[in-house]
């Protein structure tokens, strides 16, 4: 009975819920003809998250038959199912763990157990593991059965492409197609089988094979790519040189291919743009991604086209910026680059916003020079564009609302409540936005496929004539009482004054260098940079920044030019002799002096850091002041010094001394970027409850749990050490480029400083003789992790299990239907990791918002653990953990002093 149940009520509903995600997951993959197609798609995040209600009722029913009903025949069936899921899922750490199961477990069941190294093997290549790929899928080989032939052939071809063999890859896919009886995956193994055949120069068969693809029932945009790419290579076999562009146009006019056209003129535009013929080629994509009705991808692939065409080819970064945002509007999130362009939209939003600051600068230091008659006219004439495009866009907006008025009053004035399709306001919805998205915004009309209605178009021209004008009118006359108003504000932006101008010509100084180190070191483009630099030079030679100027072109024309180098370097010293630039190209030896001057202070600063941590503030205070008699100033790190000086002073005494400190920062540091906007918030949140700050014994109390006032967005946080740069400063600083992590600088710590009063015996400890010291390189060691101490944010349970051959599938099958009997199945989560090359983490979460809370279920879960870690060996242990610190545990070293730091705290 327990074979019948376990069979029908449980494995069967569980096989069918996998079965309509691997379809929902398989549609969802847009292919992309331009490349070699993938043999078998990887789940991706967001396909993954939409199915994963679907998978995780798969999970659970069969969890079902592992635990409940485990003398069944389905044993076996049920954890395959469950691996099938995790990898649809995206989990595939957890996937590796059932599939490993599984084929370890039962041995006898050889079907399933061949699909299990499968699955492993499918698993491994998504986590990009290729050696333990092609290990398992040695072993799925030699197990010689009679199993899914086709999957075995089909995944040896996938690992043949890894490895760029393309001669096993058809050998192994024409097998795959041979044995399998799949029509779907028939298909498209046969069109990628075409792909490689094309690419190994075996043309005959790879034209066999694509008409093959154009006879059967493939998709229609399957079998369209295959009659392009057959028709490319009969021509070539001809003897003739093929003209994908006559051709294209020749497809262009057949009716079949109406839907296609986008993807045809974006072939158009390829073709062209690889003869340098690249007005034509911009022609056609815009073709492309203005073809009405168009797929939202095929817009964005050719706005991606236009992009890289732009940037790498005109050279025009402007606009290449605004096909990359279109780009990023249309493509969908999983597309493969989509995080690098969405990088590089970022970095030339930076150039194209100093680009307009400069322009609209310009424009105003111009209008500076008008009389009033012309800037009277100069208003007028912007006015009456301002208004013009108002008046266009509340017609459109009318229009366009109008022709939906018919719709949604019809489906809002039918809702019966009845079975007919056109009652139902979803079918409704769904039937409009695909008619929209294959004949476009078309107007309600006789005759709607027709693409000109000349009495239908006059008609309507009319009504929306009368319609809109009673519309805009309103704005209209808002707009015009706004006159005055708006131009004493377009006059009062006019610089008239000396001081005023000065400031416009600093903005476009300021931007063309800005510009410049933009081109220079984020688009590697010289050329542009020195330009872009030259302007400045030539334009604005008061600029502040002069000498650094004359120093970067100096750099950038000598691998290139060195007479004009050698100018730029005459002129920097002539003209900025005092100038760390200067200096630098006079005195060799003068950067180095400098570095160790920044690394012996950066170096003093990381250890009074430490100090601050152990709460040492009277040894901060102390030290700081014996530095201060060594050197004359701190140098960059001034404002850093100062900072961590004030927060030592509110650790140790009451609210006006704290901010007698601050406001000390604020005066002596006022164009400090980081440091000075920290305090000032810090200043503000200190008035707003001065009340309660005044009852402290000291302004600032560390982790005080009952500390009135504590404001969980404004953190008092002490600036980390950062690693020293040169001491030439090639670049502003700018918020564009991805974020590049440093590396710590690594420095012998100095001795403690003594915390009494006696100021001479902490100097001789903690100060160091810059000439005599030489920073020399550490050994390797371990990176210190400082870990949040937080017990209030939430927290996981984890069980870490040491033995890499460990299979630990069962353990997180039975903690799973542990947890989704005795708690909201909805809420928990569970988790397979590898950490390090030995480690594998269960992580279990819930809603624990507190390490307490985490810890009370730690330990009801501990009178189960026996049962549930029967017949497993006792390499394991576990520990409760905020997520925060989670994160940081990416090595058996950071476990370790995780371990550490938690039993310290107990």
């Amino acid at each position: 009975m327990k074979n019948v149940t376990a069979h029908y009520n449980v494995y069967f509903n569980a096989r069918e819920l996998l079965r309509e995600s691997q379809l929902k997951i398989r549609s969802s993959y847009d292919d992309d003809y331009n490349q070699l197609l993938e043999l078998s798609p990887i789940p991706d995040e967001q396909s993954s998250s939409n199915e994963s209600g679907n998978l995780n009722q798969v999970i659970q029913k069969s969890n079902t038959i592992a635990l409940e009903k485990y003398e069944s025949n389905w044993l076996d069936d049920a954890y395959l199912l469950i691996a099938d899921a995790e990898y649809l899922k995206g989990d595939f750490y957890n996937a590796v763990e059932y599939y490993s199961y599984v084929g370890i477990t039962f041995p006898k069941e050889k079907e399933n157990k061949l699909l299990a190294y499968l699955g492993e093997v499918k698993s491994y290549i998504a986590l990009k593991n290729y050696t333990k790929a092609d290990s398992l899928m040695q072993m799925a080989i030699n197990l010689k059965y009679k199993y899914s032939k086709d999957e075995v052939a089909s995944l040896q071809a996938k690992l043949d492409l890894e490895k760029k063999d393309i001669k096993s890859a058809i050998l192994n896919l024409s097998k795959a197609i041979d044995f399998s009886k799949d029509k779907y995956q028939k298909i498209r193994w046969r069109y990628i089988l075409a792909q490689l055949q094309e690419l190994n120069n075996q043309t005959d068969d790879a034209y066999t094979n694509y008409s093959k693809i154009i006879k059967s029932n493939a998709a229609f945009e399957m079998s369209f790519n295959a009659n392009l790419s057959r028709i490319r290579i009969s021509e070539s076999e001809e003897g003739k040189q093929f003209d994908k562009i006559a051709t294209l146009t020749k497809l262009l006019k057949e009716d079949k291919n109406r839907e296609f056209k986008e993807q045809i003129y974006y072939q158009i535009a390829i073709a062209y743009q690889e003869k340098n013929d690249f007005d034509k080629a911009i022609t056609f994509y815009k073709q492309s991604a203005h073809t009405i009705p168009g797929t939202v991808k095929q817009k964005g692939l050719s706005f991606l086209k236009l992009a890289q065409l732009n940037f790498e080819d005109l050279k025009n970064y402007t606009q290449a910026q605004l096909y990359y945002d279109s780009t990023l509007q249309y493509l969908p999130k999983t597309y493969p680059d989509y995080k690098n362009i969405a990088i590089k939209s970022n970095n030339l939003q930076y150039l194209a916003d100093r680009l307009i600051l400069i322009d609209e600068n310009k424009k105003s230091l111009q209008l500076a020079t008008l009389t009033n008659e012309e800037i009277d006219a100069k208003f007028e004439e912007i006015f009456n564009i301002k208004k013009e495009q108002l008046i266009s866009n509340q017609q459109k907006s009318l229009v366009n609302s109008t022709e939906l008025t018919s719709i949604s009053s019809f489906s809002s004035s039918n809702k019966t409540g009845g079975n007919f399709y056109f009652d139902n306001s979803a079918a409704l919805s769904q039937g409009f936005d695909e008619f929209k998205r294959r004949w476009g915004n078309r107007k309600l009309a006789d005759n709607w496929r027709t693409s000109a209605n000349v009495g239908n178009n006059d008609n309507r021209a009319s009504s929306t004539n009368l319609i809109s004008n009673n519309g805009v009118n309103a704005d209209l006359k808002t707009f015009e009482e706004k006159r005055d108003s708006l131009k004493a504000e377009f006059i009062g932006k006019i610089p008239y004054s000396p001081a005023a101008k000065d400031i416009g010509y600093a903005n476009i100084a300021n931007a063309l260098y800005e510009i410049a180190i933009f081109y220079k070191d984020v688009l590697k483009d010289n050329n542009k940079s020195i330009e872009s630099f030259q302007n400045v030079v030539e334009n604005y030679p008061n600029y502040v920044d002069a000498a650094n100027i004359n120093y970067q072109l100096y750099r950038l024309y000598q691998p290139i030019d060195v007479q004009k180098a050698n100018e730029y370097k005459y002129q920097l010293i002539k003209k900025y002799p005092n100038s760390i630039y200067a200096k630098t190209l006079n005195d060799p030896n003068f950067g180095k002096e400098q570095e160790l001057f920044k690394a012996q202070i950066t170096e003093n600063y990381k250890f009074l850091y430490q100090m601050y941590q152990q709460r040492k503030y009277n040894g901060v205070l102390d030290s700081i002041n014996a530095l201060r008699k060594h050197y004359s100033s701190f140098g960059d790190m001034s404002a850093q010094y100062a900072y961590l000086e004030a927060l030592a002073i509110g650790n140790t005494q009451k609210v006006p001394s704290f901010l007698v400190s601050l406001d000390g920062i604020i005066k002596t540091y006022p164009d400090d970027d980081q440091i000075t906007p920290r305090v000032k918030q810090q200043i503000d949140f200190i008035a707003r409850n001065r009340a309660a700050f005044d009852l402290r014994p000291t302004a600032l109390i560390s982790d005080d749990e009952n500390a009135p006032m504590i404001d969980e967005n404004i953190t008092l946080i002490i600036p980390k050490v950062e690693e020293p740069k040169s001491v030439i400063k090639e670049e502003p600083k700018k918020e564009i480029i991805a974020e590049v992590k440093k590396e710590e600088v690594k420095i012998e710590p100095i001795k403690p400083a003594n915390t009494t009063p006696k100021v001479e015996e902490s100097k001789k400890e903690i100060i160091a003789d810059v000439k005599k010291r030489e920073v020399k390189p550490e050994s390797v060691r371990p990176t210190e992790i400082i870990f949040s101490e937080d017990l209030s944010q939430k927290h996981v349970i984890v069980f870490d299990f040491t033995d890499a051959k460990q299979n630990i599938s069962q353990v997180f099958s039975r903690l799973s239907q542990y947890f989704y009997k005795n708690y909201d199945p909805s809420t928990v989560k569970l988790l397979i990791r590898g950490v390090g090359i030995t480690d594998k983490f269960i992580i279990i979460s819930n809603n624990f918002y507190s390490k307490k809370e985490a810890a009370i279920i730690l330990d009801a879960l501990n009178e189960q653990l026996p049962k549930i870690m029967d017949g497993q060996s006792n390499d394991y242990f576990k520990f409760v953990i905020s997520e925060s610190n989670l994160q940081l545990l990416n090595t058996r070293e950071a476990v370790d002093q995780y371990l550490k730091f938690s039993s310290e705290k107990k």
